[in-house]
Formats: C-alpha cells, structure tokens, sequence
C-alpha cells in the first residue's frame, strides 16, 4: 500500500491483528510504523530493503510471473514472495502451486482475489491471498468483503 494511505490505516489495521506492507521504500514503512515493506523481487532490491529496515520487518519481493526473479529474491532475503497468480504459467502449471509445492518461503496471490476465484486458487496452495481492491471502498464494503472470503476459507 501506498504510504500516504499506509498512514491513516496502519494503527487501525494493526488493532484488528492485520499486518500492514508499505509498497517501494524501506524508510516509508518506518515512517508508518507498517510491519515491513514490498519490492519488485530483484537481488539488489532486497538485500537493500533488508540492509535498511534490518530482521525485525518483514521484506516482500513481487515477482509477478517470473520464477527466477522469486527465487532471486528468496536468495537475497526476502521474508515472502508475491506473485501475479493470474499471469503466464510454465507448461501449464501455475506459479503459485509451482512454488507451494517446491520453496518454503510464503507465497502470496498478490493479484487481487474476488470470491470466484478461490475455487481455481486454494488448490494451488497459497499462503496468503490479497482481497480485493473494491474493500478500501470503505468500512462496509471491506467487512462484506472480508467476511464472504473468511467464510469460504473457513476462518472462525
């Protein structure tokens, strides 16, 4: 998230038990008070937010569809790998599952999901999904948003 909205959502965000990624620099996440922050999934990318916000934030690489970048960024320190579940998969095989099944590094299904498309994505294995974008249209949409998902993934 940007970090002008990572401000005004963090400590709320953060009172409910969700952590809060700031997306692009490492000191804008300080800034917030945010749990980590985000990069495009290059080498260089991560190792410097890791240098800059140290072991005690989280550093998320975004990968999109590209397995090298995701196991470039897994060398280099990343704590997780968001990937575009949605993109071009190898020989068929979608890249979450790819991943799931052979890194134990978390994967997020970064692309935003809409309750639809649970059914084709908890097979692949994912650690973390992102909901939908139309939940920052404000506090009702957000509650509908989060409960159709918890209930279809059986939260409590």
């Amino acid at each position: 998230m940007p970090v002008s909205a990572a401000k005004d959502v963090t400590a709320p965000a953060q009172a409910l038990g969700v952590a809060v990624m700031v997306a692009g620099e490492p000191r804008d996440a300080a800034r917030c008070g945010a749990e980590g922050v985000q990069v495009d999934a290059t080498a260089e990318d991560v190792a410097a937010a890791r240098q800059s916000i140290g072991k005690d934030q989280f550093v998320g690489a975004y990968a999109g569809a590209s397995r090298h970048a995701a196991m470039e960024a897994a060398e280099a320190g990343a704590d997780y790998i968001a990937f575009d579940q949605k993109g071009p998969s190898l020989a068929g095989e979608p890249i979450i599952h790819w991943w799931a099944d052979m890194m134990e590094i978390p994967c997020v299904a970064f692309t935003p999901v809409e309750l639809e498309d649970l059914d084709i994505l908890l097979p692949q294995k994912p650690d973390f999904i992102r909901p939908s974008d139309a939940m920052w249209q404000g506090p009702e949409e957000a509650r509908r948003i989060v409960s159709a998902l918890s209930q279809r993934l059986g939260a409590p």
